[in-house]
């Protein structure tokens, strides 16, 4: 086979696993083909988690048996292990498939591996993409990765500035920093996380809806705000749009101590269907940020992509809690006297960063460097 057209399938098993954007948490996103006299005859993807991978859709979607010269491309290596479906290096070998062709190794360091060498003790030619390759598949898991060699959630902070740093042109007013290629970008990053979190501050100042909205769909994270005191819920204030749109029942209120004191604010959750969570306070009474991962596993959540505003950025990055950054650069200047700094970025290190570039906007994002490793 050609290298050329090795490259080109490998590309589009990346095609095919983008197809389950968002949507096969806890499980990676994979995508799988089989190609037969140098045509791709089956393709296949993951969709969700619970429902057949890649290699068993792209078997099944050829309906017969394969040729006997028949090859299987797959972005990601073969699970060897029995979840809630199959081993795949089993429905492979099934399949009487001989040839296999891995985009990049199993992330997590007891399985890694253990796929290819039981398809290669069973006689299966396996051969791996090259390392360009490797790397753009294992980053397009990014939140699977970590979560399986750390067994924690992944926790990524969003920021959008000017070109002098600055977060808004007016503290506590709504600034339109980035244009509109950029915020599209933001809401395919929406869409991927399963959960979005912001502060109270956020919530009072721009009343925002924190959904993901594509072209083709709208689709809400759960939501989380961030609210000690729930200020949020106070009767001078009208209910938020997270609290009274259709995907009010993903919004989750994260507060301490003192906001279920605040009667008349809990009661007001009540009213709205709005679920409350109480978490410890630190000292300043504000929420023990460190517990979040905690509350991420009881929800089943195994990520969450904050845009708090400087407060909650400031109190992530202040307590190391940061995996993963996406800062967002505009080139305008926000000079007058009301304009609000955010976070030092310049003063942290990304590990793997990448820049894209949005019109006349830039992202930067990547692996924050954290003082605890």
């Amino acid at each position: 086979m050609k290298e050329s057209d090795k490259k080109a399938f490998f590309e589009r098993t990346l095609e095919l696993a983008r197809k389950g954007w968002g949507n096969t948490h806890p499980n990676p996103m994979v995508g799988a083909l089989i190609v037969e006299e140098e045509t791709i005859v089956a393709e296949g993807y993951h969709f969700q988690a619970g429902s057949p991978h890649a290699e068993v859709e792209a078997i099944g979607a050829l309906s017969r048996t394969p040729k006997e010269e028949a090859s299987m491309f797959v972005s990601l290596e073969p699970c060897s292990t029995t979840g809630r479906t199959p081993p795949c290096v089993d429905g492979i070998l099934n399949a009487g498939i001989k040839r296999v062709y891995i985009g990049a190794t199993d992330p997590n360091p007891s399985h890694a591996g253990r796929g290819i060498e039981i398809l290669r003790e069973s006689g299966i030619f396996v051969e791996l993409a090259d390392q360009e390759f490797q790397a753009k598949a294992t980053r397009l898991n990014f939140i699977f990765n970590h979560n399986i060699t750390t067994g924690n959630p992944l926790i990524a902070l969003k920021l959008a500035e000017s070109e002098n740093g600055m977060l808004a042109e007016v503290k506590g007013q709504p600034s339109r920093i980035t244009e509109d290629e950029a915020r599209s970008d933001m809401m395919n990053w929406r869409r991927l996380f399963p959960a979005i979190c912001v502060g109270s501050g956020t919530v009072l100042s721009d009343n925002p809806t924190l959904t993901a909205r594509l072209a083709d769909e709208t689709f809400c994270p759960v939501r989380l705000v961030l609210d000690a005191s729930l200020s949020t819920l106070e009767e001078s204030v009208l209910p938020r749009i997270l609290y009274t749109d259709e995907y009010s029942s993903q919004t989750k209120v994260l507060t301490t101590e003192l906001g279920m004191m605040n009667k008349t604010a809990v009661k007001k959750a009540d009213e709205l269907g709005v679920s409350l969570i109480e978490m410890q306070h630190d000292d300043d009474g504000r929420i023990e940020l460190a517990e979040l991962s905690g509350v991420l596993k009881q929800l089943n959540l195994n990520a969450v992509y904050s845009e708090g505003g400087a407060s909650v950025s400031e109190s992530f990055l202040g307590r190391d809690l940061v995996d993963y950054l996406f800062r967002y650069q505009s080139p305008k200047i926000f000079s007058g006297p009301a304009a609000f700094t955010g976070p030092d970025l310049d003063a942290l290190t990304l590990r793997e960063p990448i820049t894209v570039k949005l019109a006349e906007d830039r992202l930067t994002h990547g692996f924050l460097w954290k003082r605890s490793t």
